[in-house]
């Protein structure tokens, strides 16, 4: 029986018995990366919802280049929606 094939509640025990046996460090580590992948996967599903004009707006604000804006797939019609961006001027540290 593959692990895909078990019930998540099953794999998710088995996954906390896992992590719960390796040291504290590989603990926060695991933690940090899991925690970063998840504010990505947030950012690349909030822009895949934006119209083309709104990933422009967004784009051109937080000065990103270009060609990676020409390289995202167009959005999907269907899923597209305007999505509410808070803008929040950057301050430089003291």
């Amino acid at each position: 029986m593959s692990s895909s094939s078990r019930p998540i509640a099953d794999r998710v025990r088995g996954f906390v018995q896992w992590f719960e046996g390796l040291d504290a460090s590989e603990q926060e580590v695991l933690m940090t990366l899991v925690y970063k992948e998840k504010k990505v996967r947030d950012v690349v599903n909030s822009l895949a919802s934006m119209g083309q004009e709104q990933r422009q707006e967004v784009f051109q604000r937080l000065g990103l280049p270009q060609d990676v804006l020409t390289r995202m797939p167009p959005p999907d019609p269907a899923a597209i929606a305007d999505v509410e961006v808070e803008w929040e001027e950057w301050k430089a540290p003291a």
